[in-house]
Parts: structure tokens; sequence; C-alpha cells
């Protein structure tokens, strides 16, 4: 499996893990503006042909909080529905039986 983020105009994939509680503990930093509505995560099990979506999470960055270090994380359900109003996405429906430990914070500056 692997992740997929999604912000703005911007893209980053984590690499394959394999097993039934795989561990990525890789960082993203994304520089954005802020007018920015929110991001996506989806998490992809890698096939022999194609892969295929496992979940997908919207979390909206006014949600997101400021740090100026990583904390434990929270454990978020994914979903297999993507909500949108036009092509603008609102948020995520329909729980999956997948979850995702994640630490999102906005880095302060130095």
């Amino acid at each position: 499996t692997y992740v997929v983020l999604k912000v703005q105009n911007l893209k980053s994939t984590t690499v394959d893990r394999r097993g039934s509680e795989p561990c990525w503990e890789q960082d993203f930093m994304f520089e954005i503006c802020a007018d920015g509505k929110g991001f996506i995560i989806e998490l992809w099990k890698k096939g022999l042909f194609w892969d295929s979506i496992l979940g997908v999470l919207w979390i909206p960055l006014a949600t997101v909080e400021h740090g100026t270090d990583e904390g434990p994380g929270s454990w978020w359900t994914l979903h297999s529905e993507v909500i949108k109003n036009g092509s603008e996405i609102q948020g995520t429906k329909t729980p999956t039986s997948h979850e995702i430990l994640l630490d999102v914070y906005f880095a302060l500056p130095f």
C-alpha cells in the first residue's frame, strides 16, 4: 500500500509498504497559499496491472492547528466517496474499515 497526498496543485506519494499495518513515517512539507480549502489523503493498494483505492480523506485547512514539533498524531477513518460541488472538493463520506494515523500541523516559521 501507499499514500498519496494532494494539496492545491501539489501531489506527493509515499513509498510502497507491505503488510496489514504498513508504516511510512514520512514527512511532507508544502508551501501553500492561505486561500486553500483543504487537502486529500488517498490510500492505495498496489496491483499487478492497476492499483485500487482503499480510502480517501478530506482535511479542511481551517481545522489544522499550528505547531512547532511533531505530536502523537490522530487516527482518521478513510471514506469511499468524495463530495464535490462542481470541481471543488467539499469533503468525503461513507466510511470504510480503513484508518490512518496522521500528524497534521502548520509549521511555524523559524
